[in-house]
């Protein structure tokens, strides 16, 4: 059986890194991230758009081309909030839990380093070299860096910058997953 990792415990880890930081700007960059990513986890498109700006953003996707198949980036509130909608629309979580996190912090934003989990249609994922049955939900975790550009002052973040790494693992699973990962 595949352990599924879950929200959780990946909000237990966050919360404790918060609690752990003593430069209150960085708390507050670190607190920022987690309300969008709760936010994502509960293709919750309000909550998201209430961490970004209403004006300019800057958003970049890179890599593998795991789950977007092109290089992908655009700078406004609305073209996020397409990109989130279409996402959501999906009926899975946009956003899973996280492992082997590492947070930096500037003065321009942050850093996220670690490996990503979420649970998606084989359909969604591209780039492998085995097929997949695209109507199929599979458990990956895959490495990534992304850089989150925060105004402090104002607690919101204004954009993500994703570079999608290597696969780690890739497990078919079925819905009650979800759930599991969801707990």
């Amino acid at each position: 059986m595949v352990e599924i990792p879950t929200i959780s415990a990946a909000r237990s880890r966050i919360d404790a890194s918060i609690a752990a930081l003593a430069n209150p700007r960085d708390r507050i960059m670190l607190e920022v991230y987690r309300d969008h990513w709760l936010a994502e986890v509960h293709n919750d498109i309000a909550a998201i758009m209430a961490t970004l700006p209403d004006g300019p953003v800057s958003y970049r996707f890179q890599g593998n081309g795991l789950m977007i198949r092109d290089p992908l980036e655009f700078g406004t509130a609305q073209e996020a909030r397409a990109l989130y909608q279409g996402a959501a629309d999906s009926g899975l979580p946009m956003a899973g839990p996280f492992a082997e996190e590492r947070w930096a912090f500037a003065d321009w934003g942050m850093m996220f380093e670690g490996v990503n989990i979420a649970i998606t249609r084989g359909a969604s994922l591209f780039g492998l070299s085995d097929p997949l049955d695209p109507e199929a939900l599979y458990l990956v975790h895959y490495r990534s860096m992304s850089l989150h550009p925060i105004d402090v002052e104002r607690r919101l973040m204004l954009g993500e910058h994703v570079y999608t790494g290597s696969v780690v693992s890739l497990d078919r699973v079925d819905a009650s997953a979800i759930t599991q990962m969801l707990a």
